[in-house]
């Protein structure tokens, strides 16, 4: 209201306008029934806090099939999610190995495969195996920037810990090791407020990284040496993977240091590999090749990034000889795997050609047989059937009947014979045909049998006969045909169709290579029913074992004992997975309290 009629009304003024020539006023009339609402509002509030305690005080005498229900919710959930990411990411479910190899089939990092599928693109998956029965357990990734090396580390790192968290692995094929722990140093942690630069940074994070690795540790290091003088960073470098090879560590690095690539050229236990460079079109594949080193192709990026021809000339010019000459290498090492891959898929494609023109031969082979065979025993059963009919016909000419009766049994008798003459040369001519068929698959001999002498061909001998695959025992002969026996089977072949006589003498040892010679070691462990393997490794005990349990079988024995003493337990539990997959263990167990107990394996031995 105006200022000037504020006395026409009895209130509260709450406020007045900038020209204090408007008053805002409260009469006194309404201010019971403000306070009245806000009473309200208050009841209201205390009410809803009645019922809310009231809800959770039911609510708590469930709280137990609450908080299961949640959890089994959580898991459900948990279950569904990695299967939908296994389904989106076509994942494989990991296999875990015992002896520290690792192993990846087409692996892919999943945030960069969801990254480049939004944009219509596949991401370029790698395949390693290190570790196992490959004695290498360092990998050295060298290549271009912007190359991928930092996305192989980190594709490694995901898949081992994906694996171990229950996670599909987006892979064709994963085989990992349970590791204790994935120690990584990837990225630049320089700090002003802590006083630290890339380099002290990158030093005090392997120094961290030394003091937790294990023989079970997974080590990514990304651009390892980095930050320092090139000369001390790759000495420095060399001197950490030696490190970590010498404590049995899986360690895959990233480099561009040459000195690392000649390092894991030279040094056992280490492999060098590359992200390919193409080099024509000067951008990076993404492709790993593992056993070439790859070069930085610094220049040529900078050249495609637009830098003036003129600088990238000079920068040239200052290479020195022999950086030329190792950059020329790895282009000469790739252009060779190159040609070495395009040569096996050719030889594959060809074997595959090859093995399939040969199954259609020999299926097309194997039908004619069939039915020429059909064909003579065809032929073999009209020839007897016309023969019966003859001789019917002619007994039923005979009018006298005791004459007939006794013309029927001869001339059954003579039919039975002639059948059986007639089945044998029916043997023979099968042969013969299967014989003279061989050359329909190549497998004609090269140069025309021996002629064998008669005297050589006695009852009981060993022989071979054309068209059949393995030698048959000579059961008698004559001037010009032979009895043979195959097993249960008895037949009747030509002379000429027996193409040598096999020796029954046991057959001779192969002959070894020239230069090659073998003896026999002697036993380094006596015959006994017993071997003490304490203070072994498990290797070293696998293998004394192994020569021991040989022993043992050849001797007759039924049981051995094996002492390894209690100790930590590792040589027991290697000795008993090692025992398990023996082929001549039949059991195993401990021997009994009083005998030594866990500290005394028994092994049960096969007949």
């Amino acid at each position: 209201m105006r200022a000037a009629d504020r006395r026409q009304v009895q209130g509260v003024v709450h406020a007045a306008s900038a020209t204090g020539q408007t008053v805002f006023v409260e009469p006194f009339e309404t201010i019971e029934l403000n306070n009245k609402i806000v009473q309200l509002g208050e009841d209201e509030a205390a009410e809803i806090m009645r019922i809310l305690v009231e809800l959770a005080e039911r609510l708590r005498g469930n709280l137990g099939p609450l908080r299961f229900a949640v959890e089994a919710i959580a898991e459900l959930d948990s279950t569904f999610a990695r299967a939908r990411f296994a389904r989106d990411f076509d994942c494989t479910l990991p296999e875990f190995t015992s002896d520290a190899s690792l192993e990846l089939k087409d692996a892919r990092h999943p945030v960069l495969a969801d990254t480049l599928r939004s944009h219509g693109r596949n991401v370029v998956p790698i395949t390693l195996a290190l570790g196992g029965q490959n004695a290498e357990t360092v990998l050295v990734i060298s290549g271009p920037n912007t190359g991928g090396k930092t996305v192989a580390l980190k594709t490694v790192g995901l898949a081992a810990l994906a694996a171990q968290s229950g996670v599909p692995v987006a892979a064709q094929a994963a085989r990992l090791p349970l590791v204790d722990r994935v120690l990584v140093d990837i990225g630049d942690e320089q700090s002003i407020a802590a006083d630290l630069s890339t380099f002290s940074a990158h030093m005090l994070n392997v120094r961290a990284m030394l003091e937790a690795a294990t023989p079970r540790s997974l080590v990514l290091v990304d651009e390892l040496g980095t930050g320092t003088a090139p000369e001390e960073g790759a000495a420095l470098a060399v001197a950490l993977l030696d490190e970590f090879r010498a404590r049995g560590c899986l360690t895959l690095a990233t480099t561009h240091h040459d000195r690392l690539k000649t390092y894991a050229s030279t040094t056992p236990g280490v492999l060098n590999a590359a992200v390919e460079f193409d080099e024509v079109n000067l951008r990076p594949t993404y492709r790993l090749m593992v056993g070439v080193p790859g070069g930085s192709s610094g220049i040529d990026i900078a050249r495609r990034l637009g830098l003036p021809p003129h600088v990238i000339d000079r920068a040239r010019a200052q290479l020195s000889p022999e950086a030329h000459e190792a950059a020329a290498l790895i282009a000469y090492l790739h252009r060779s795997r190159d040609e070495l891959e395009s040569l096996k898929r050719e030889a594959t494609l060809a074997a595959q050609e090859l093995a399939v023109e040969k199954a259609q031969l020999r299926t097309e082979w194997t039908e004619r047989q069939r039915t020429r065979l059909k064909e003579l025993e065809q032929q073999f059963s009209q020839a007897i059937e016309k023969h019966e009919k003859e001789v019917a016909r002619a007994i039923e000419a005979i009018k006298e009947r005791e004459l007939r009766a006794q013309l029927e049994k001869q001339m059954h008798r003579k039919l039975v014979k002639a059948r059986g003459e007639a089945r044998e040369e029916t043997d023979a001519a099968t042969v013969t045909h299967l014989a003279d068929s061989q050359s329909d698959l190549g497998t004609a001999a090269a140069h025309a049998p021996k002629p064998i002498a008669q005297s050589d061909l006695v009852p009981g001998a060993r022989v071979r006969v054309r068209g059949l695959p393995t030698p048959v025992t000579l059961r008698r002969r004559d001037d010009s045909s032979a009895e043979v026996e195959a097993g249960p089977l008895r037949m009747k072949v030509a002379l000429a169709d027996i193409t040598a006589v096999v020796a029954n003498d046991p057959p001779s040892k192969p002959s070894l290579p020239r230069g090659v010679t073998v003896r026999t070691q002697p036993s380094a462990e006596p015959a006994s029913e017993e071997i003490n393997l304490i203070g072994c490794t498990v290797e070293e005990a696998t293998r004394r074992v192994d020569r021991f349990l040989d022993q043992a079988a050849l001797s007759g024995s039924s049981q051995v004992r094996l002492i390894h003493g209690h100790g930590t337990g590792a040589l027991r539990r290697g000795l008993a997975e090692f025992l398990k997959t023996h082929p001549l263990v039949e059991a195993i167990h401990a021997e009994e309290d009083n005998r030594g107990g866990t500290a005394i394996t028994v092994v049960e031995l096969k007949e």
